[in-house]
């Protein structure tokens, strides 16, 4: 993409330069006028090579199983989803490598090989960065930089007082949308591992900032949101907000402004009350942790806030969501961890009960076996992106992947 837009800016100052090389032979209206008519007809002529010549010409992955797509003229301001994916899985089931088209006809890979996705997301991680349009949709949320004591004593007293269901009856005919439920908990439960337990005293303050992370991963979907991301592929950042007031990224980032002032104003305050007597003390939260640790400044510091934050609460509720509708379809599996907890954990109120440890957790097989059912079945990020920093082999289907091109790992 850079080298389409050098070609555009050579193009457009050509007929300044020359004017400017011969001594101003011709007057600067109709030069410019020309550079404006060479910038329209350049930006034309990168698209098309971009969209058509690149890919089905010069591409060095163009005689890789190519996945069987609808006429571009239908597909060109969408990507592709995932239920595509599993369709292009099943036309080539034994190739290790599919390509595909996305949007603007830009060119993907679909790793199909254990190895070769145990490379990208293992063995060679940093050689496949996250890709550059994932990036930028994430930038306005989780900041430019993308062990907590007694864990189990927050957890139960967040499970004890967040069970309001909203002014809902239970029973047997009613239904709970127990998601909004768990982002509640969740939230209040990452907020405090962060921050420490005064912020659990106001909440006014919590229900603001629960709304505000609402507001700020609320966003549309449909030929809008195709349209958005097709747009941000070929403008650059700022220009793609200045031409087009998408109201998504403006409340996004509304919404991230505020949450980044109440962080920035925590880690003031955290950090005004800090004593060399008080650092000798053992660390409560996170945010304690970052400050006494003094390897990070103010900016870095706010990036970790906002990116565990926003990281937490979601994917944590989500993974909740599925453990609890899965032990609901299997009756004998939920008897089973139902016996190992009530063996394993004090009774609620008990006060003389020995304290919960992390290693009892580990020897909870049950629980554990739950767990990673869970996210096997129900994976918290069914497709991940990636981008080859650099040219790279791949081990499993021996394909050296170019520099930027953009990878996808359906797991």
């Amino acid at each position: 993409m850079l080298n389409y837009f050098r070609f555009i800016l050579f193009t457009t100052s050509a007929p300044i330069l020359m004017n400017i090389a011969i001594r101003h032979p011709y007057p600067w209206l109709p030069t410019m006028l020309l550079s404006i008519c060479f910038a329209g007809l350049s930006s034309i002529c990168a698209i098309a090579i971009a969209m058509f010549v690149q890919p089905f010409f010069l591409s060095s992955l163009r005689n890789l199983p190519t996945a069987a797509q609808k006429p571009i003229w239908t597909r060109l301001f969408r990507e592709s989803t995932g239920r595509d994916l599993a369709r292009f899985h099943g036309q080539a089931s034994t190739s290790q490598l599919i390509r595909y088209f996305g949007v603007l006809n830009s060119e993907r890979l679909l790793l199909m090989d254990p190895k070769d996705i145990k490379q990208v997301m293992d063995s060679e991680a940093y050689e496949f960065g996250r890709s550059y349009l994932i990036r930028r949709l994430l930038s306005p949320v989780l900041g430019k930089h993308s062990p907590v004591e007694n864990a189990h004593l927050l957890v139960e007293d967040v499970a004890t007082n967040s069970t309001d269901t909203d002014g809902h009856t239970l029973g047997p005919d009613n239904a709970i949308d127990i998601l909004k439920w768990l982002e509640k908990a969740t939230f209040k439960i990452v907020l405090i591992a962060f921050f420490g337990s005064t912020v659990n005293n106001d909440n006014s303050l919590f229900q603001g900032l629960l709304q505000e992370f609402r507001d700020a991963f609320a966003t549309t979907s449909g030929s809008s949101a195709q349209m958005e991301m097709a747009l941000e592929t070929i403008l650059p950042w700022h220009l793609f907000l200045a031409l087009f007031p998408i109201n998504d990224v403006r409340k996004t980032k509304r919404s991230m402004r505020r949450i980044r002032g109440y962080c920035q104003r925590q880690i003031a305050q955290r950090k005004s009350q800090y004593t060399p007597a008080s650092r000798a003390l053992p660390d409560k939260n996170i945010l304690d942790t970052a400050i006494k640790s003094e390897d990070l400044n103010d900016e870095e510091i706010l990036d970790l806030c906002t990116t565990f934050l926003a990281t937490g609460y979601k994917t944590v509720s989500v993974a909740l969501a599925w453990a609890i509708y899965h032990l609901s379809t299997r009756p004998g599996v939920q008897a089973l961890l139902r016996t190992e907890v009530r063996a394993s954990f004090p009774a609620p109120g008990q006060t003389d009960a020995p304290p919960v440890t992390s290693d009892l957790l580990q020897k909870m097989s049950v629980l554990a076996a739950v767990c990673d059912e869970t996210l096997r079945f129900s994976p918290l990020v069914a497709l991940t992106y990636r981008e080859a920093r650099t040219d790279t082999l791949l081990s499993g289907s021996n394909q050296v992947i170019p520099q930027a091109e953009n990878l996808q790992a359906n797991l």
